[in-house]
Order: structure tokens, then sequence, then C-alpha cells
């Protein structure tokens, strides 16, 4: 085992080919058309709108409520991704002169999607048409409730589909099993943003419309980095798109948050949004409102002061309630085969990240649960590409008040009173359905590379990959028998910085948090070193870097 306790796997070997055509290998770019594809992909690439079943519809009837003034509700999630898709939608329809509002959930307070409560709101403020975005298709009672009460439901969402559908007016979703859009992994601002160019090209002259929709990419991009889907195809275009409208500035609420975070616009990258933009703008949802977010998006300057005091307050809080969680599994006579943790004071916005944080640590799918007076609040994660959305809504199902998700991560609302019969079932599927021989933390690891192949090149050709996210992630590289020339502690000593001899090849490493490993670290023996090899640029001058992954000596 390495340094971090993990078993090391080299996903390509292949001799024959050079670092780069393992690496598409790897990613299954295998045809020089996927190739072309990949590197040289362009927003005339995108698939057509009108392949997502029921958007002409959804579009139309939008169309007919902004010529006739009749009162839409955009109703979205907590989330980047449902408050990206909320800013989507709203903004152009506020632009086109519609009577529009939005209505964001509270995470504490609301829970996941739609409420009859909500809806019982809208018809007292006389809403003639809600439009749900990034949520809606697990909604039935809520969709019926509104049909009763004389309203027009448009669902827009991209989650996995339940038995029974909703009676909407129209459901768009890309997983719609009549539904022949090529991409099902697209997300909810994605989704949005398909409606809105449709409707754009409808309600505005081909100039404004084109000019707006390439306005808006910037936003897309945010959402699908933080809903962290497949950075491959389709989404592999609006993100790099996106990520350029970004760096043009087109969006000063952006910009201002970066300022808050100490990150110049000029280098955003997929890894800015996923750690730096991202939980900046889901910290209003986890920790307070996400109206936070929606107003910053929407050009709220004032509100980027608000989101990096909520993100370093969301921070330091997820910390203290990891540790203490794995100090309670810790003292559990075995470890389950899937993990259930609760506790009162458990905020509901902080589940996932508590779930996410514990199933790394031990390798289990893990349900992160807040435990109210009369119901509990759930937030799940799953590892080992085991799907616990599919799972669970096949054993139970039955239990939740509200349900929905994706194959690695969901949630769900429960009555208290039906906790007992949960954990039972639980403890069931995760005896029927999982391995435990495969909780094996494993590392996975591109390819081996040479002392020669450790130059500014190579580092060139490596960011001709990005974005870098799910299904294309960052490079991680191997070099065998390496010697530490010096290794001493940064950064008040969370980070390790120890320049590197491989072979005549001398390159300076960090190693980010490896600093209470200090000691577990002999610099006279050789070690075996999986990292992602950067440019580190400072005051002017640029220097080839090895950011470490992990480390273990020599065999």
């Amino acid at each position: 085992m390495s340094l971090l306790g993990k078993k090391w796997v080299i996903r390509n070997s292949d001799e024959s080919l050079n670092i780069i055509a393992k690496l598409l290998q790897n990613r299954g770019i295998d045809s020089p058309e996927k190739a072309e594809w990949f590197f040289n992909g362009t927003l005339k690439n995108l698939h057509d709108p009108k392949l997502l079943k029921g958007i002409e519809k959804a579009a139309e009837r939008i169309e007919k409520a902004v010529e006739n003034k009749e009162k839409i509700m955009v109703f979205g999630d907590y989330d980047v991704d449902g408050v990206t898709a909320t800013a989507i939608l709203y903004d152009f329809l506020k632009k086109a002169g519609a009577d529009v509002h939005y209505s964001l959930p509270n995470r504490d307070k609301d829970g996941y999607g739609l409420k009859d409560y909500f809806i019982r709101r809208f018809k007292e403020e006389d809403v003639q048409l809600i439009v749900t975005v990034d949520c809606g298709t697990s909604s039935f009672n809520e969709v019926q409730l509104a049909n009763e009460l004389g309203m027009e439901v448009i669902v827009t969402d991209h989650h996995s589909i339940p038995e029974k559908l909703p009676p909407a007016y129209i459901i768009v979703n890309p997983h719609r099993s009549d539904c022949e859009y090529p991409n099902k992994d697209i997300c909810g601002s994605t989704v949005a943003y398909k409606l809105v160019s449709l409707l754009a090209r409808d309600l505005w002259p081909t100039e404004k419309a084109e000019e707006y929709l390439d306005h808006q990419l910037g936003i897309v991009a945010l959402g699908v980095v933080g809903d962290c889907m497949a950075l491959t195809g389709e989404n592999r275009i609006l993100v790099s798109e996106g990520i350029k409208r970004l760096t043009d500035g087109r969006n000063p609420g952006v910009l201002a948050l970066l300022e808050k975070a100490n990150i110049s616009y000029g280098k955003i990258t997929s890894t800015t949004i996923g750690f730096q933009i991202g939980p900046r703008l889901n910290a209003a949802g986890r920790l307070d409102d996400p109206q936070h977010a929606f107003e910053l998006l929407i050009g709220n300057l004032d509100k980027a002061q608000t989101l990096n005091d909520l993100n370093d307050k969301r921070r330091q809080m997820t910390y203290d309630y990891i540790k203490e969680a794995v100090k309670e599994i810790e003292q559990m006579e075995s470890i389950p085969n899937i993990i259930v943790l609760h506790n009162k004071k458990w905020q509901a916005g902080l589940l996932g990240l508590i779930a996410n944080g514990v199933s790394e640590k031990f390798n289990r799918p893990t349900i992160a649960m807040q435990e109210k007076e009369d119901e509990m609040i759930a937030s799940m994660r799953s590892v080992n590409n085991f799907d616990i959305t599919t799972a669970l809504r096949e054993t139970t199902s039955d239990l939740f008040t509200a349900f929905g998700g994706h194959a690695m991560a969901g949630g769900f609302t429960m009555p208290k009173t039906n906790m007992d019969e949960f954990l039972k079932r639980v403890k069931t599927v995760g005896e029927e359905r999982i391995n435990p021989d495969e909780f094996v933390n494993t590392l996975d690891i591109d390819c081996e590379v040479k002392e020669e192949e450790l130059s500014f090149e190579t580092c060139h050709k490596l960011n001709r990959l990005e974005p870098f996210g799910a299904e294309n992630p960052e490079p991680t590289l191997l070099i065998k028998n390496a010697k530490i020339l010096d290794i001493r502690p940064v950064g008040k000593g969370e980070h390790l910085h120890l320049p590197i001899q491989h072979g005549d090849k001398t390159v300076g490493a960090i190693a980010f948090r490896f600093g209470k490993h200090l000691d577990k670290i002999d610099p006279t023996k050789p070690y075996d070193i999986v990292f992602n090899l950067e440019i580190n640029e400072w005051n002017g001058h640029q220097k080839l870097q090895m950011k470490v992954v992990d480390l273990k000596p020599s065999e």
C-alpha cells in the first residue's frame, strides 16, 4: 500500500503509444473522429435542442405566456446547477418582457423539489404557468395539485425517471425513454439553456439572440462543472466555451466572487469552477438562502462577500462534522456495507459533504441524515459504481416523502417513524448487493512516464486535454525509483515541498496536505511517485512542477 493507503492501478502500459495517445485511450478516445471532436469540437457541434422530447411544446407554451402576460413562476433548486438553471431561464424571460418570477427552496426548511405549500402559494399569487428547472420529474402529487388549482406545469429536469411521471403539461428530460437526445448526461442548466436557445431565436432577431446565447455560456459552464457532469462530448464544448466567456469578464458577479477569493479571472479553469467558484455559490444553499447566489449571477455584486463568508463557515463546519463522524464509525464493532449516520445538529446543506467525506475515508456508500423533530433529511454518496439511487428506489422508496438523485449521489426526506424499517432494509441491500472484497481504496494512474517526458512540452500537450473533470480527470502520471533531494514543510506545516530527481532530471514538487505524513517519508530511500504535471508561474518566471498525489517506497 502507498502512503495514503491506496492500491495503485496503472490504466495503460502500452509501450508503443506516446503519453497523449495513452491518455486518450484511457478516456475512450480511440478513433480519429473522436479525437477530432475532443480537441476541435465547437459550438457548431452542439446537439439540436429540438432533439429533446417535448422542448418545442414547452417553448410554444412559454411564448404564449409571454405574449399574453401570464404570470410565470420559475422554480429551481438550491445547488449550483439549480441556481444557474434558474438564472438562465429567469434572466431571459425578464429581458423578453415576461411577467416572470422565481422561487428557490430552502434546503433546511423545504428540502428538494416542489412542495404542496409552494403550489398553494403560487395560486394565491395568481401564477398561471410554473416552469421547473433541475427538478420536478418526481413531483407527481405537487403537479397534480397545480392542475387541480388551474395552473399548468412545465417540467425541465435531468434527474432519473421514476415509474410514474407527474401529469405535467410537458416534461423535458433527456432520460425519458422516448427522448432521442444523444447526450443523456446533461445537467439542469444545460436543459434550461437549450430551452432558452429556442425561445431566444423565436422571440428575438437572430443577431440579438445569438449574442445573448453566447454571453450565457459562462453560466452554463458553472452548472455543468458544479453538478459533476462528464466533461466529454457536448459537455466538454459547453464548459470549454463557457470558460472563455468567463475569462473575458462577461459575468460581473463571477468576477466579483473571484476577486474575493484572490483568483485572477484570466486564469479560470474547470478546477477554478469546481473548487473555488462552485463551493462559494453552493455555500448559500448549504447554510443560508440560495437567493444570495442567484442574485450574484444576475448582477448583485454585493453578494460576493456574503458568499465568501458563508464558504469559510461551511469549510470549518464540514471539517468538524466529518471528524466526528469518522470517530463514530471507528468505534463500531464492524463497518456496514452501507454506512448510515444521523445527527440532530447537522445542517441539511452539509449532509452531502459529510457523506462524501465519509465514503472517501471508508470506501463505502454513505447516507448522512439530519434528525429533525418528526422527519429525517438525507444525502447519500456512493463508490465503486454502485447505483445507490436505483437500489433505494427499488427497495425503500415507499418510506420516503421526497426522493431523487443520480447513480452516485442522491437525497430523500423520510418520516422519523420509518427509521427502523429503513435501517433494516438498507442493511439487507448492503449485504445482498455489495461485495466487501471490492472495498479497496484504489488510485487510478494513467501511465508511467520516462524522465525525458518530464518537460514543458509534455505539460503543454497535457493542457490541451482541458477542461478536466468527471470522465476526463487531470492526468495522473507515475515515475519510479525517484530520489527525494530535500523535504521541508510549507504553509504552516500543512504542505510539503520536495524537489525530485528522476534519472538526470530534477523537478520541483509540492505535496498539498501531506504535512501530517512528514515523519513517514524517508528521503534516503527511492520512491515511486504519482503526480500531476503543471507549470508553476511566479513573478513572471515559469518552472515545471509535480503536484504529488501519492507516493510509496520503490520495491
